[in-house]
């Protein structure tokens, strides 16, 4: 790479698995990256010169464009390669020209990067094409935010007459102003209208109106920057096309693979952990229990990890038949290099017909809050039943648990993978005095559970549940929900 160069680098609109090959290699080999503040910190993962934040935002600078020319220029002309990565495109908006020229003034080489622009991918993210044969052929940009005493100041009436899909960046602080000049203008205040907050983001808002109320719906929703205003006969699509977003209540460390599956199938996860796991103290007689049992039995991997980290207990089981009930435990099972039998449903019957003739006793090793469903079922069929509780399950308070509360009605699917998570969300409602809206949104929403014991446990929580798929796992919930849209 040249020395004393600088690389105007496009990030993309969000998501760091939008951004091209060739930002994330000039990352890695720069001297110096300058960021600003709207950028997902993973987009730096990988960089090894020095960063710094440049911090710009609307109405708020940390260094003013003049400050930031100064800075690229001293560090090019210290012999570094720096690279200034900006959201979206260097030259949309980004005043990236104006860093090129200043960096041209004084010899110093310098080379553009494109990135995805926000302009056109988030209201695609959010299911809105800019352009669609037989609706509209045509789409302007503009900036919703002018710097003061510009001498040529935007025409919105003049932007309101040439037709096609509005694009409004950067728009939010002067939305409802910009709104009343296209209208005044004579775009029919009956014109679909949408915003799109945080577009690429995982936290991605889409809120849909007219021209004529966006500007209160994107109030009483609190929409904040980075977030677009998108106008035209296009936003009415995004009720096809828009990815439908699902509400991903599992512990933290469940949340990843959770969300990385939920994305194969076409969903669009929303992170909101409503359960936390507690260890519980050990009884003073577990060895001796497992001991005198024939099988142990795991129904989830939480409880393989929590059983593993006590002394003794993996040497004990290479003894006994052990049963896993479901795929993710047989695996973390297996990678305890462990071998285990499982039920050919995940119903009491299928484990009864599995047992029937090998195992007169058997002991579940799981959360205190572990249904009691299966062992009831087994105690009739005249196995004896043993029961160990490893750790509590709690409310999580989690912030996203909260966000999800404060906006529920954005929620597409609410998936329950246990009895707690749906205590767990009406409770956390319940405390932050938002138990009616929730419970609407609900109504509203698809309700997916794993297992019956689930679907017990919402219906006596009076929430009405629609899907649940023959067999009680996560991947065959998103099967069946795929299946439904």
């Amino acid at each position: 790479m040249a020395r004393g160069k600088v690389y105007l680098v496009g990030a993309g609109p969000g998501d760091p698995e939008l951004m091209t090959v060739k930002a994330k290699h000039l990352l890695t080999e720069a001297d110096v990256v300058l960021f600003d503040r709207l950028l997902d910190p993973r987009m730096l993962e990988g960089a090894k010169g020095e960063l710094i934040d440049v911090g710009k935002s609307a109405g708020s600078h940390k260094l003013s464009q003049e400050g930031i020319n100064r800075l690229l220029i001293e560090k090019a002309e210290e012999g570094k390669v720096v690279v200034r990565l900006k959201g979206g495109d260097p030259y949309l908006f980004g005043r990236g020209g104006e860093e090129a020229l200043a960096l041209r003034e004084r010899g110093i080489p310098v080379e553009v990067v494109p990135g995805v622009t926000s302009a056109v991918a988030a209201p695609e993210l959010a299911g809105i094409p800019v352009t669609h044969r037989g609706i509209v052929s045509s789409f302007t940009v503009v900036t919703g935010h002018e710097e003061p005493g510009k001498d040529s100041p935007l025409d919105w009436g003049a932007v309101a007459k040439l037709g096609g899909t509005l694009v409004v960046l950067m728009g939010v602080s002067r939305l409802e102003k910009n709104v009343d000049q296209l209208i005044s203008g004579g775009r029919p205040p009956e014109t679909p209208a949408a915003i799109v907050e945080k577009g690429g983001w995982g936290n991605q808002r889409l809120v849909t109106g007219t021209l004529g109320d966006i500007a209160e719906k994107a109030r009483r929703a609190k929409v904040e920057p980075p977030a677009i205003l998108v106008v035209g006969d296009v936003v009415s699509l995004s009720e096809q096309l828009a990815a439908k977003r699902i509400a991903i209540l599992r512990p933290e460390a469940q949340q990843e693979e959770s969300a990385a599956l939920a994305e194969a199938y076409g969903f669009r996860p929303v992170s909101s952990p409503a359960i936390a796991l507690v260890e519980r103290p050990l009884p003073a007689d577990l060895m001796q229990r497992i001991e005198s049992t024939e099988c142990m039995a795991f129904t989830s991997a939480n409880g393989v990890e929590m059983a593993m980290k006590i002394e003794g207990v993996r040497s004990a089981l290479e003894k006994k038949m052990i049963v896993s009930i479901g795929p993710k435990t047989e695996a973390a099972l297996a990678r305890c290099g462990l071998g285990s039998e499982k039920p050919e449903e995940y119903s009491s019957k299928g484990l009864e017909r599995m047992l029937k003739g090998k195992c007169k006793r058997i002991l579940f090793l799981r959360s205190a809050q572990g249904s009691q469903y299966l062992s009831e079922c087994l105690r009739k069929a005249g196995i004896e039943v043993d029961d160990i509780p490893l750790y509590e399950v709690v409310l999580s308070r989690n912030a996203l648990l909260d966000d999800l509360i404060r906006h529920p009605k954005e929620i597409d699917i609410f998936a329950f993978t246990s009895s707690s998570t749906a205590r767990s969300l009406l409770e956390r409602a319940q405390e932050l005095d938002l138990e009616d809206s929730l419970r609407s949104a609900l109504e509203g929403a698809t309700v997916a559970v794993i297992g019956r014991p689930t679907a017990a446990e919402l219906e006596r929580l009076g929430v009405r549940v629609d899907v649940m798929p023959e067999t009680f796992t996560f991947e065959a919930m998103l099967r069946a929900l795929r299946r439904l849209s």
